[in-house]
């Protein structure tokens, strides 16, 4: 924050126009899902569908730096220019806009104190917390809107509560899981590739989803609004959790948009504003929520799979790979190597001394030091290269489509890294840390894996015998570096 005054004349602070910009964002952004759910307000004078209460409660949740009272002005100021342009009077918008901010800051206040991952909808238990406080934020909205649902439509308080409490819970759970689930901008792009085979089972229960509720539309019977349910689980099942909850998303507005223009037969008759389309409200709401349990329930297996996978290939203390799995994979890239004749280094390290300081120190103080030196490798190494633990002390890398230069660059890199270390160990001592680096170089990747991780071990101890804290290479046809250092 930088409040200091230009050279020959004041300045504004840089975080006003930084807060004002956040201000006009939000007040416009508000201002435009109000005249969007405005279209559809004629059905007993709530909106079918009201997506602005949802919007502020999602922008709100997702980055706390707008959690701020100009910006709640700034949205305040949205909801009533809105109301201007629909025609309002200035105490019906007043008391519509009070209701909507009192709904959206308890929200705010209730999902946004819960874990990250829970925000995201990443896990079960947040779908589970995004229904309670959703619930929460609609009963405290009625409390405001009711009184003025009850004035224009002659229902009672109560009636007029519960027929705002459904109509805003259907908003919240159709639209906030498409705020809290999208990534950022920055990740939308590139696009993931898919195989043919795969991107039809991916589009497959999108089509049939679009059938159904096409279908529903089509179809004059109270059952009709709930054709869409099972391709909806479908995508649940088969999509990433926010594409299911778009999916979600389109089928309730697309719901509400049907009763608003008597798609449905569902025996509203003229009283569309009292129990009848209380239960309606309710029951699309119920029906967004199950696909989005499903699908977090699903992201959840999905990623405890992938931790899985993760904690199989990769060493727990150091984050390299495991020995199997660097073999597997090394093998495979120097099979696609030696089709393209290009040249490939295999590195063996290893910590000079590590047994003395496991011994003098304890194993906790060795397992710091190796952490210490697996991190000062990742430094070295490029995209594309292979780097696991083969051995207590020892670590392997494949550098793929190098000169022998570059590798001996690489190598060279990674020793100097460790040598800067001066890692502090579990008495609180600093321990210096050197090791000593065998390189294999092959120009054709004509070797197998487990011949130049052999030479590259030689090297190694060749280096060791030098005086440790040295780097040597070998070539595959037996030539050999001097040591460096």
């Amino acid at each position: 924050m930088d409040l200091t005054p230009a050279a020959g004349g004041s300045r504004t602070p840089s975080f006003l126009s930084f807060h004002a910009r956040d201000v006009l964002i939000v007040a416009t952004l508000i201002f435009l899902a109000a005249i969007a759910g405005s279209l559809s307000r004629p059905i007993g004078f709530l909106a079918a569908f009201w997506p602005a209460n949802a919007v502020l409660a999602g922008v709100l949740v997702r980055s706390q730096r707008l959690r701020t009272l100009p910006v709640i002005l700034g949205a305040a100021a949205g909801y009533l220019a809105a109301a201007v342009v629909i025609g309002d009077s200035l105490r019906l918008a007043l008391v519509l806009t009070g209701g909507n901010l009192l709904g959206v800051l308890a929200f705010m206040l209730l999902f946004g104190s819960l874990e990250p991952e829970d925000r995201a909808l990443s896990r079960p238990q947040g779908v589970i917390s995004l229904l309670l406080m959703a619930c929460a934020a609609s009963a405290a909205a009625g409390i405001v809107g009711g009184v003025a649902l009850s004035e224009i439509t002659g229902l009672s308080y109560f009636e007029a509560w519960a027929g705002w409490f459904a109509a805003e819970l259907v908003n919240y759970l159709a639209f906030l899981p498409v705020l809290l689930t999208v990534p950022p901008p920055s990740k939308w792009l590139p696009l993931p590739k898919l195989r043919a085979g795969r991107a039809w089972r991916l589009l497959l229960p999108v089509v049939v989803l679009g059938a159904a509720i096409g279908l529903s539309l089509l179809v004059a019977h109270p059952v009709a609004i709930v054709f869409p349910v099972p391709a909806l689980i479908w995508c649940a099942l088969a999509l990433p959790l926010a594409a299911t909850a778009v999916l979600v998303m389109i089928y309730s507005g697309l719901a509400m948009i049907g009763i608003k223009l008597g798609l449905f037969d569902l025996g509203l008759g003229a009283d569309v504003t009292g129990d009848a389309i209380t239960a309606v409200h309710m029951a699309v709401a119920l029906v967004a929520l199950g696909p989005m349990v499903i699908a977090s329930v699903n992201a959840e297996r999905r990623r405890r799979i992938e931790q899985l996978e993760r904690l199989a290939r990769h060493d727990s203390l150091t984050d390299a790979l495991t020995r199997s799995t660097f073999m597997d994979e090394g093998i495979r890239l120097l099979s696609q190597l030696l089709e393209e004749q290009a040249a490939v280094a295999v590195l063996v390290l290893d910590a000079d001394h590590f047994k003395q300081i496991n011994d003098v120190h304890g194993h906790p103080s060795g397992d710091r030091v190796l952490v210490a030196v697996a991190a000062a490798i990742r430094t070295a190494i490029r995209q594309g290269d292979l780097f696991g633990r083969i051995g207590g002390e020892e670590f392997a890398l494949v550098l793929p489509r190098v000169t022998r230069r570059e590798a001996q660059a690489v190598a060279e890199r990674m020793r100097k890294a460790v040598a800067n270390l001066a890692v502090v160990l579990e008495s609180g001592n600093l321990q210096r840390i050197t090791v000593s680096i065998g390189v294999a170089f092959d120009v054709a990747s004509s070797g197998g894996l487990s011949e130049m991780v052999s030479l590259a071990d030689r090297a190694m101890y060749e280096a060791k015998r030098a005086g440790r804290d040295q780097v040597v290479v070998s070539d595959l046809d037996g030539s050999e570096r001097p040591p460096m250092h």
